[in-house]
């Protein structure tokens, strides 16, 4: 035990020394996080959209008209921004995006209110930037709704009933909607930790496979090997406790520092989410010295795995739901140990999921722990029997 000890920490000194002779891995795995963590999440700052410019066509010109735009206009969502005398003018504003939406009041709009007709109102949508159509969207019916409702209590106001018995009448069926987590439907809140996760995930990867691969291209891994008395476990061990010990003070940065800097909700307690994170730093580790193995220059296994980034992103479940993927897709997706930990992580953090909750995610991670061990280290054996161009005794294993 005090030879295994003496090896990790002869390969874990080894480690930091090569990595502060390399400014490119220094870079990926102590600058990048930082830096990308603060610009990538600054971009969703602002996390709700406000002042959203709108252009208005009125050609009824009424009271009731002009009442709604006011209406609108203080809506924060929704700027009025200008009007238009024809549809080609709001048109022409959507494409040079001086407007993001156009509405249209036609002709004797107030008359057929009036009249007790039903009366339309045109709502024309950019709708190439759905997320802002849909807050547009939702700001107008707010609206519409508001001026519906008032609308309809004074005519039941002019029949004779009171104001309360007026309001039943005027809402038979009111909706009472409360949203129980992301209160202010923040996209921000939604984007900023997962964008956190996927840059704590690619930069350990990417800067551990960079060290491996150049073991292969400085051909230093026979030195690495006897250091760990040539067993693939003191190899993997003893690199990689330096990412674990890295990286978990990173994961601490981005829960304190990162939440508070973005005003991010985490509503859960700290075991579960420490579960999860080791686990998901692990089984990233283990991948990663299977994947690096393979590769024999820095700058390749750097251009691969760059490009592996957002393709990960995407079919994580976390943009677009699990359940409406390929099933190609969904067991590719289900290898991935950012996959579990993106469900998990929002429940616990954005729902106060406890333990119990996130157990099928913390299996899964840790399956897919088992299996990185299990990949890498018989990869690292392979290498380790191909240098020294002897079989290793079956007795040796884990120590």
């Amino acid at each position: 035990m005090k030879l295994f000890f003496k090896s990790i920490k002869k390969i874990f000194i080894r480690e930091i020394r090569l990595i502060s002779r390399d400014k490119n891995i220094i870079s990926v795995i102590l600058l990048a996080p930082l830096f990308y963590s603060f610009f990538y999440g600054s971009i969703y700052f602002n996390k709700v959209e406000t002042n959203v410019e709108i252009s208005v066509m009125d050609q009824d010109r009424s009271a009731t008209s002009s009442k709604i735009i006011r209406y609108l206009d203080a809506n924060q969502t929704i700027s009025v921004n200008n009007t238009i005398s024809n549809l080609e003018e709001g048109k022409n504003n959507l494409i040079d995006e001086k407007a993001k939406a156009i509405l249209y009041f036609p002709k004797e709009f107030e008359e057929n209110l009036k009249k007790g007709k039903q009366a339309e109102i045109k709502v024309y949508l950019n709708s190439t930037r759905f997320l802002v159509s849909n807050d547009i969207n939702k700001a107008v019916n707010e609206v519409i709704g508001y001026v519906n409702a008032g609308i309809t209590l004074k005519y039941y106001e002019t029949k004779g009933n009171s104001f309360e018995q007026a309001k039943e009448l005027a809402i038979p069926i009111n909706m009472d909607i409360r949203p129980l987590f992301n209160f202010t439907e923040s996209y921000g809140d939604f984007l900023i930790p997962s964008v956190l996760i996927l840059i704590l995930q690619q930069t350990l990867i990417i800067g551990l496979s960079q060290s491996i691969a150049k073991e292969s291209e400085k051909n230093t891994f026979g030195s690495l090997c006897k250091l760990g008395m040539w067993k693939p476990f003191n190899v993997i061990f003893g690199k990689g406790l330096f990412y674990l010990l890295l990286y978990g003070s990173i994961s601490v940065f981005f829960f304190i520092v990162s939440f508070s800097v973005f005003n991010l909700p985490n509503y859960g307690n700290i075991l579960p989410l420490l579960i999860i994170t080791v686990l998901l730093l692990i089984s990233v580790i283990y991948f990663s010295f299977f994947i690096a193995s393979f590769f024999h220059r820095k700058i390749v296994s750097l251009q691969f795995l760059t490009l592996t980034s957002y393709p990960i992103f995407l079919i994580s479940g976390y943009s677009w739901p699990y359940n409406s993927l390929p099933i190609f897709l969904k067991v590719l997706t289900n290898l991935i140990p950012s996959t579990p930990y993106f469900a998990a992580f929002t429940r616990i953090t954005q729902m106060g999921a406890n333990v119990t909750d996130v157990l099928p995610e913390i299996i899964h991670l840790l399956a897919l722990t088992i299996v990185g061990n299990i990949l890498a280290y018989y990869r690292i054996k392979h290498l380790i029997n191909k240098t020294t161009g002897t079989e290793l005794s079956p007795k040796i294993i884990y120590n």
